[in-house]
């Protein structure tokens, strides 16, 4: 059986910034969280959120025999304008070499802002980093500002040390992303959608430009 390790030694390999693994399983806290948040009808023009919702909580409903979900990280400036294409063509060569090295069956799935999945849970859960108050997953080595792509498997991994030996230590009392957003549309654990500069002209992240865990990412 191969490891979290090998598996994120080879996602290196292939030019990923960071990798990590978790066990594909329903995302219960999730669930709860975004049916309470789609309630609150501030996704504005979001509406695709509403659709596909058991899904998006149960990745193994969504690809039936799942065993493990295996996160990759793509710093934004080695991708390019179309993000999609690069990442899941990392993703592709990373599945070969995975294998490999071991006899994988052929239901195995890649997805890169594509599907019904909740790509920031996913690389919480695989040890990679944490969600901020502004919303973003944050890796405490990359910041804010990654790609995310995943590589289901129909096989179970070992488990064991897996990823940067940069501490998640979270937000703490830091709330800079809160105080710049200039349409107030961050609260301590709230986010309108509609309110969100960036989200009405596709300009203006000051809660990523002001986080401190982007400082000299680049």
């Amino acid at each position: 059986m191969i490891t979290a390790r090998q598996i994120r030694q080879e996602a290196l390999a292939v030019g990923f910034d960071d990798c990590g693994v978790a066990k594909a399983e329903r995302l219960e806290q999730d669930s709860l969280f975004m049916e309470h948040w789609l309630q609150l009808e501030t996704y504005g023009k979001h509406d695709y959120l509403t659709r596909n919702r058991e899904l998006r909580y149960d990745i193994t409903k969504l690809v039936p025999g799942a065993q493990t979900v295996v996160v990759c990280l793509l710093r934004y400036d080695k991708s390019g304008r179309d993000y999609h294409r690069k990442v899941k063509s990392m993703l592709y060569q990373l599945k070969a070499q995975l294998g490999q090295r071991c006899d994988y069956a052929e239901v195995q799935h890649v997805f890169c802002d594509s599907a019904p999945v909740l790509e920031r849970r996913w690389a919480v859960k695989a040890q990679l980093g944490f969600i901020g108050r502004n919303h973003q997953f944050i890796s405490p080595a990359l910041g804010s500002f990654v790609h995310i792509g995943e590589l289901v498997l129909n096989n179970p991994v070992s488990p064991g040390a897996q990823t940067s030996a940069v501490p998640a230590a979270g937000c703490q009392d830091c709330r800079k992303c809160i105080d710049a957003c200039p349409a107030h549309a961050l609260g301590q654990s709230t986010w309108d959608i509609r309110q969100c500069i960036a989200y009405q002209t596709n300009y203006c992240i000051r809660c990523q430009t002001e986080c401190p865990y982007n400082t000299n990412c680049f």
